[in-house]
């Protein structure tokens, strides 16, 4: 979908991205949890906060130049090294699982209404209130 010149296609393009990301998220961690009890199985993560961050570092104030750059973001899935693994070699943490699907699935929801709520104002300004 080209946004390019519509008014608050800069948060709307990055509401995109980050339920995008948000999804990717909720399906990573329901796989890490339904392996569980597969020996040897690595947990995996999904970077795009730092991502996005260091994109939104370049300070760039042409509109169209960071808009380009938020587009090409991708989220990476990421193998977790840093947890314990057990003796099977696996090193799911089914806790901190389930709490990291809970906080994924709110900010989905978060970011949902938020787009939203942006698509109904862009709508009352185009209709001046009257629609």
């Amino acid at each position: 979908m080209n946004m390019q010149g519509l008014p608050g296609a800069d948060s709307l393009l990055l509401g995109q991205k980050s339920m995008d990301a948000l999804w990717l998220r909720q399906q990573v961690i329901a796989s890490n949890i339904s392996n569980d009890d597969t020996p040897g199985y690595k947990s995996k993560t999904v970077q795009f906060e730092q991502l996005l961050q260091d994109a939104m570092g370049t300070q760039s104030s042409d509109m169209q130049q960071m808009q380009e750059l938020i587009s090409g973001l991708e989220p990476e899935v990421l193998e977790s090294g840093g947890t314990q693994a057990r003796e099977d070699g696996n090193n799911v943490d089914i806790d901190a699982e389930n709490i990291e699907l809970v906080r994924a699935q709110l900010q989905y929801e978060y970011m949902a209404r938020s787009i939203t709520d942006d698509i109904s104002r862009l709508k009352y300004a185009i209709t001046e209130g009257k629609g």
